[in-house]
């Protein structure tokens, strides 16, 4: 690539390894502004450029990149159109700003995000650094990509929407993780033992992410459900509330995460749906809440029924956790009704022949929106109702067009375990599963 002229607006720890890398690379940087002169006149003597005062004095170049807070961006590029509008490539070095930021000032414009902790005083190398870019345009694409791949080897097209979220994967696995080091020290330094003594823990942790998944390598009390431990770290921590909420938010999470992946591993799938919504779940009974099929008695008016314990805990929890709960059949058995009115439900409709009007009273007396119910069906009689609700889910046996219309299908088949592992779902995603002693009993 040829040499290209270069100003850097900013001088900061990323700022500072760009413009120095980029010098190295043979471009001109042709100068530093900053908001504090004294920081930039630092980074202009360590590339041999001028320091700039005023914003609108930066020279004409190839590029101008932007290497600031991103809440100063918006304003800094306001700012920077007056005099420079339509000159140059404008490039942001932001994790989680959005390229567009430059739409209304400029017309070539891009990103260039290097994922890396920068530190002024901490020498890297930068052809190992993965950089992520993005342009307003094709051909300034090349032109960023060509500027990139300078600097590393390790060059990736990505769109603003995937590196936002890249961006909040690198807090979590950097930033996160650096603060939780600065407490561990400070608790050494509390109690006269150096934080040397952690180093040995942190290189094997750092090195065995390179050979196992994340999840797959956690060890420690939280992982093994070690309440006695986990209780006397707590203790422990009471000079510190903040430590006490950290460690006990991380304990919650890796538990919780563990979970997720038991399920995943099993190939068991997630309801594709913002359960944290639900205020309310509906269920049919023949199919769902039973197998289906009956048992039909001999001089009996109504066919024989099964009902799942382990639905029964779900269904009696959902209740006593503020779930609103119905069961819309068009069966006519007292002893459904029984079951579940026992469990907790006031509303046990029966004899039901067309559901999605029954459904719809339910709601209007409630107050509930469709979005905020959960129902699960069979069969074709609870079509209707299925396509009015929010999230519409089925048991692994229900018919074919209820399965089509459903966004779950259960792993598990109508009376086998299908309600249970919905609510459990629901439950989970709002924090509400054995989140506290009415777990423990009926």
């Amino acid at each position: 690539m040829q040499t290209m002229n270069i100003g850097i607006i900013g001088a900061g720890n990323v700022a500072t390894h760009l413009a120095i890398s980029l010098k190295k690379c043979g471009h001109n940087i042709c100068g530093i502004y900053s908001r504090t002169f004294t920081s930039a006149d630092t980074l202009a003597k360590k590339v041999d450029c001028l320091s700039i005062q005023r914003l609108e004095d930066l020279p004409e170049a190839d590029f101008y990149i932007f290497s600031i807070t991103d809440q100063n961006l918006p304003q800094l590029i306001e700012n920077f159109k007056k005099s420079h509008q339509g000159k140059g490539i404008w490039i942001h070095t932001a994790g989680s700003v959005d390229m567009n930021v430059f739409e209304q000032h400029h017309t070539q414009y891009g990103v260039l995000y290097p994922m890396q902790t920068f530190s002024k005083n901490k020498e890297l190398t930068f052809k190992d650094i993965p950089l992520f870019i993005e342009a307003s345009d094709d051909a300034c694409l090349q032109k960023i990509s060509a500027l990139a791949k300078c600097l590393s080897t390790k060059v990736e097209y990505l769109p603003s929407k995937a590196r936002g979220q890249l961006h909040i994967a690198a807090v979590f696995a950097c930033n996160f993780t650096n603060h939780c080091y600065a407490i561990a020290e400070e608790l050494l330094k509390e109690n006269g033992l150096s934080p040397h003594l952690l180093w040995p823990l942190i290189e094997e942790t750092t090195q065995k992410i390179h050979l196992l998944p994340a999840l797959e390598g956690q060890t420690g009390p939280a992982i093994r459900k070690d309440n006695t431990i986990l209780q006397q770290h707590y203790r422990l921590l009471a000079g510190h509330p903040i430590f006490q909420n950290i460690y006990q938010l991380m304990s919650d999470s890796i538990q919780k995460l563990a979970a997720s992946s038991e399920i995943q591993k099993n190939n068991i799938r997630m309801i594709n749906y913002d359960l944290t919504k639900i205020k309310a779940l509906a269920f049919d009974v023949d199919g769902v809440l039973s197998a289906n099929q009956v048992v039909l008695v001999e001089g009996s008016l109504q066919p024989s029924r099964t009902a799942n314990i382990k639905d029964g805990y779900a269904l009696q929890l959902a209740v006593k956790c503020g779930l609103q709960l119905a069961i819309i059949t068009g069966g006519k058995s007292e002893s459904v009704r029984q079951r579940y009115q026992g469990l907790g439900i006031q509303n046990v409709f029966t004899g039901i022949s067309v559901k999605i009007a029954c459904f719809q009273h339910w709601l209007e007396t409630t107050g509930l929106q469709p979005e905020e119910v959960l129902y699960m069906g069979d069969d074709i009689p609870d079509y209707e109702v299925m396509q009015h609700c929010g999230c519409p889910c089925c048991p692994a046996d229900a018919a074919p067009e209820i399965q089509r219309i459903s966004c779950y299908v259960s792993h598990r088949n109508g009376g086998d375990g299908c309600v249970r592992d919905v609510v459990e779902q629901v439950l989970r995603a709002q924090d509400k599963w054995m989140s506290n002693a009415e777990a423990f009993g009926w």
